[in-house]
């Protein structure tokens, strides 16, 4: 290793605790999204039998709860009732910080500046940053796929084994994260070919310390191969003891059902990265990204890309970042996170971008001015990261907090411990939920014995508590035997429940109230 790069690692090394710091702070504060409660109670039952059993359905890849079981487990926790948020988002923080660490294989392709430039956008990028702190898959997925562009990279700058092994690893556990793998691999695959296109119209002469065979790429392409299918084996079949998990993992691109909920416009992701979307504005938005990675793309069709590693790093980058983004925004399912494939590519193209801006505007000046720049746009990116993850985390407002539960959430849990302190059933306490909509209130429920859930009125729906939907209030009452006291709490926005008490354990919790006071 060069002694420059000994200076850069460590450099990388800092950015990525700073990005630590950013996603792990006040980790339990935001409630937990809908998605991130339904995946923390599935990986419950890999903590409490240590058996998991992939369901194509339901759920996505089985990395992220076999990477959660040694921080539950480092941490004293042993079922459902002991893990927290903190333990299940961890995960992801630390992941999503080792994303900065991962771009050092692309040094000499990003170039000093772009490699810089890039782990210091990904340090404070609002969206990065913001599912860095979810209990999902996504930035697991996106951090793989950094993994293996960069043993990609490594591989085609020396053509050692050690690195098509690496492609067959993230390869691998891509896969085993998400099944929407498949876009990220088609787009790799198009810029790959894109490039090879363009380079077969201009000469182009070959690395000098190329010297590898047909069969040595054979090699090295059935080891890559290989590789990968023994690690999304591993994870899908459970370890090998449900090979069933192997062929759904297979199908499940093709069985999957997307909730028409979720469709949006050609423009939706444009819009997000743009701050066009939600009420924050800019400050929310991933612009100065944009606008780096649109120089970067720039000028990648202006320079003789095939001259430099830089050159040919950065047209690839754009091709692959147009490709991903374009198949993302013709779908019409959309939610914010699945756009973080496509921000790690702008990403890296404004690192380059930044990086070629700098080296063909050598006066000290021009150099000094971009510069300030670069650290106003950090500096705009870092306030914006603050407001959607500390402020507005759970706000309608923020674009990336997408029909998140509110804080009424937490209150709802609050109350149902003052309630069962009161009780003589304690923990037993009766909880009937009635609502069609009514995730993540099962996290929150998970110290409670007796919780029922209908998705339309019970014959018998007398409860010590009763959680319902206002749409079934009016009939509700006419099946209620017992006298009760209502409050109003929101789920999420357009989603209102009602929280029946029943009147003497209301009564027991009004006395205790006045005691106290």
């Amino acid at each position: 290793m060069k002694f420059g790069s000994k200076y850069l690692l460590a450099i990388l090394l800092l950015e990525m605790v700073l990005a630590l710091v950013l996603r792990t702070h006040n980790l339990n504060e935001r409630p937990m999204h809908t998605d991130e409660a339904v995946q923390a109670l599935k990986f419950s039952e890999l903590l409490e039998t240590g058996q998991y059993k992939y369901d194509p359905k339901r759920f996505h890849g089985p990395t992220l709860y076999y990477f959660t079981l040694p921080v539950a487990w480092l941490r004293g926790q042993k079922d459902l009732q002991q893990i927290d948020e903190h333990t299940v988002r961890l995960v992801s923080a630390i992941i999503g910080s080792a994303l900065v660490l991962s771009l050092f294989w692309l040094r000499d392709g990003l170039g000093k500046i772009g490699l810089l430039t890039a782990g210091a956008l990904i340090t404070v990028s609002p969206a990065m940053v913001y599912y860095s702190r979810y209990y999902i898959q996504e930035m697991l997925l996106v951090t793989f796929t950094a993994g293996l562009l960069g043993c990609g990279w490594r591989y085609y700058r020396d053509r050692r084994l050690v690195w098509a092994v690496g492609i067959g690893v993230f390869a691998g556990l891509m896969h085993a994260t998400k099944e929407s793998c498949l876009i990220s691999w088609f787009a790799i695959l198009a810029a790959l070919t894109a490039c090879w296109i363009t380079a077969k119209r201009v000469q182009y002469k070959k690395p000098d310390n190329i010297g590898l065979t047909k069969n040595d790429t054979f090699t090295h392409g059935i080891s890559a191969c290989t590789v990968a299918v023994i690690v999304s084996v591993t994870f899908y079949s459970s370890f090998f003891s449900n090979l069933q998990g192997v062929w759904d993992s297979l199908i499940a691109p093709f069985t999957y059902s997307l909730a028409p909920e979720h469709e949006k416009p050609i423009f939706y992701y444009l819009r997000l990265l743009t701050g066009l979307e939600g009420r924050i504005g800019v400050l929310a938005s991933e612009i100065t990204i944009v606008g780096f990675a649109l120089a970067g793309a720039i000028i990648s069709f202006r320079e003789d890309w095939l001259s430099t590693a830089t050159g040919q790093l950065r047209r690839f980058l754009t091709y692959y970042t147009l490709t991903i983004f374009l198949i993302y925004s013709l779908l019409p399912y959309k939610t914010p996170w699945l756009i973080l494939s496509a921000l790690l590519g702008l990403v890296l193209m404004a690192g380059s971008g930044l990086e070629a801006i700098c080296n063909r505007s050598q006066k000290l000046p021009i150099r000094a001015g971009i510069t300030a720049i670069f650290l106003s746009a950090l500096a705009v990116l870092c306030q914006g990261a603050l407001l959607v993850n500390f402020r507005y985390y759970a706000d309608e407002r923020n674009p990336y907090a997408y029909v998140h539960p509110n804080a009424d959430v937490l209150k709802i849990e609050e109350r149902l411990k003052q309630l069962a302190a009161l009780s003589p059933d304690g923990q037993e306490l009766r909880v009937n939920v009635i609502s069609e909509e009514y995730w993540p209130l099962p996290w929150y429920l998970r110290g409670f014995n007796q919780v029922g859930y209908w998705s339309e009125i019970p014959e018998h729906p007398d409860a010590s508590v009763i959680i319902v939907s206002a749409k079934f209030q009016e009939a509700l009452d006419t099946k209620l035997l017992k006298q009760y006291q209502v409050e109003y709490r929101g789920l999420r926005p357009g989603v209102i429940l009602l929280i029946y008490i029943e009147k003497e354990l209301w009564d027991n919790f009004l006395r205790e109230i006045t005691r106290k006071s």
